[in-house]
Protein backbone atom coordinates (compact mmCIF):
# COMPACT_ATOMS: atom_id res chain seq x y z
CA UNK A 1 0.00 0.00 0.00
CA UNK A 2 1.13 3.25 -0.83
CA UNK A 3 0.85 6.88 0.88
CA UNK A 4 -2.00 8.86 0.06
CA UNK A 5 -1.34 11.84 -2.40
CA UNK A 6 0.65 14.73 -0.74
CA UNK A 7 -1.16 17.63 -3.00
CA UNK A 8 -4.34 18.15 -0.06
CA UNK A 9 -2.04 19.78 2.01
CA UNK A 10 -1.45 22.53 0.08
CA UNK A 11 -5.44 23.43 0.28
CA UNK A 12 -5.63 23.30 3.93
CA UNK A 13 -4.99 26.47 6.56
CA UNK A 14 -1.31 26.32 7.75
CA UNK A 15 -2.18 25.87 11.45
CA UNK A 16 -3.37 21.82 10.17
CA UNK A 17 0.10 21.94 8.15
CA UNK A 18 2.00 19.46 10.65
CA UNK A 19 -0.91 17.44 11.55
CA UNK A 20 -1.51 16.95 7.51
CA UNK A 21 1.88 15.87 6.89
CA UNK A 22 1.14 12.91 9.55
CA UNK A 23 -1.96 11.93 8.00
CA UNK A 24 -1.23 12.18 4.29
CA UNK A 25 1.20 8.97 5.04
CA UNK A 26 -1.93 7.15 6.03
CA UNK A 27 -2.63 4.54 3.57
CA UNK A 28 -6.37 4.08 1.76
CA UNK A 29 -7.06 1.23 4.19
CA UNK A 30 -5.64 3.44 7.32
CA UNK A 31 -7.86 5.64 6.01
CA UNK A 32 -10.77 3.61 5.97
CA UNK A 33 -9.85 2.48 9.71
CA UNK A 34 -9.62 6.26 10.64
CA UNK A 35 -13.03 7.06 9.27
CA UNK A 36 -14.94 4.54 11.17
CA UNK A 37 -12.66 5.44 14.41
CA UNK A 38 -14.19 8.63 14.08
CA UNK A 39 -17.76 7.54 13.46
CA UNK A 40 -17.42 5.47 17.08
CA UNK A 41 -17.20 1.95 15.74
CA UNK A 42 -15.78 -0.47 17.75
CA UNK A 43 -12.42 -2.73 16.98
CA UNK A 44 -15.01 -5.54 16.38
CA UNK A 45 -17.68 -3.50 14.06
CA UNK A 46 -14.49 -1.98 11.82
CA UNK A 47 -13.43 -5.38 11.34
CA UNK A 48 -16.86 -7.11 10.28
CA UNK A 49 -18.25 -3.84 7.79
CA UNK A 50 -14.15 -4.47 6.22
CA UNK A 51 -14.49 -8.10 5.79
CA UNK A 52 -11.05 -8.62 7.74
CA UNK A 53 -9.90 -9.75 11.36
CA UNK A 54 -9.87 -8.01 14.47
CA UNK A 55 -6.03 -8.26 15.00
CA UNK A 56 -5.84 -7.01 11.64
CA UNK A 57 -7.65 -3.44 12.82
CA UNK A 58 -5.75 -3.22 16.12
CA UNK A 59 -2.64 -3.58 13.87
CA UNK A 60 -3.70 -0.55 11.78
CA UNK A 61 -4.72 1.35 15.03
CA UNK A 62 -1.18 0.33 16.01
CA UNK A 63 0.22 2.21 12.38
CA UNK A 64 -2.06 4.88 12.57
CA UNK A 65 -0.83 5.97 16.11
CA UNK A 66 2.68 5.75 15.16
CA UNK A 67 2.25 7.72 12.03
CA UNK A 68 0.10 10.67 14.05
CA UNK A 69 2.72 10.36 17.64
CA UNK A 70 -0.46 9.72 19.42
CA UNK A 71 -0.10 7.50 22.31
CA UNK A 72 -2.93 5.37 23.30
CA UNK A 73 -5.52 3.76 21.78
CA UNK A 74 -8.19 5.94 23.59
CA UNK A 75 -6.31 8.60 22.74
CA UNK A 76 -6.46 8.03 19.07
CA UNK A 77 -10.29 7.55 19.29
CA UNK A 78 -10.50 10.79 21.10
CA UNK A 79 -8.73 12.27 17.72
CA UNK A 80 -10.81 10.61 15.44
CA UNK A 81 -14.12 11.80 16.85
CA UNK A 82 -12.99 14.92 17.82
CA UNK A 83 -11.70 15.90 14.25
CA UNK A 84 -14.06 13.75 12.52
CA UNK A 85 -15.23 16.95 10.27
CA UNK A 86 -11.71 17.85 9.72
CA UNK A 87 -11.06 14.41 8.85
CA UNK A 88 -13.34 14.06 6.42
CA UNK A 89 -12.89 17.45 4.81
CA UNK A 90 -8.92 16.26 3.93
CA UNK A 91 -9.87 12.48 2.91
CA UNK A 92 -12.24 13.64 0.16
CA UNK A 93 -9.13 16.21 -0.63
CA UNK A 94 -7.03 13.12 -0.96
CA UNK A 95 -9.50 10.71 -2.77
CA UNK A 96 -9.99 13.03 -5.55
Amino acid sequence: MTPVSANASILLADDYQPINQKLLQLTDREWEVVSFMADGLTTAEIAECLVIERKSIENYKRRIGKKLEITGRSNLIRFCIVNRDYLRKLYMLVRK
